[in-house]
């Protein structure tokens, strides 16, 4: 097993492609499993097309089943901060994919 640490800042944006660090890391080592992990609260890993209009259609859809209205019991950070501590629940904070 090997093991790397990968510092990502993320922004704004709802959507960032890893693939081509995870493809780098996984680079010469052979068969197995890649498993990625994102250690915090607000934040998920998911496969999924990207650049065919995925990421807005995501955005639709987090929007329609976790509304931004200040609706939560979580209480820091900004109104309607709380749905982004629900979004792990849908999107998990980590995978693993078979390398081959």
């Amino acid at each position: 097993m090997d093991s790397t640490l990968i510092e990502l800042r993320t922004g704004t944006e709802l959507v960032t492609d890893v693939t081509g660090m995870l493809r780098r890391f996984c680079a010469g080592r052979g068969d197995g499993l890649c498993h990625a992990f994102v250690p915090h609260a607000t934040a998920g890993l998911a496969i999924m097309e990207t650049g065919a209009g995925s990421e807005p259609d995501l955005a639709d859809t987090i929007d329609r089943l976790l509304p931004r209205e200040d609706i939560y019991q979580h209480q820091h950070g900004s109104p309607g901060h709380g749905r982004d501590h629900v979004l792990p629940a849908f999107i998990a904070p980590s995978l693993s994919v078979p390398v081959l």
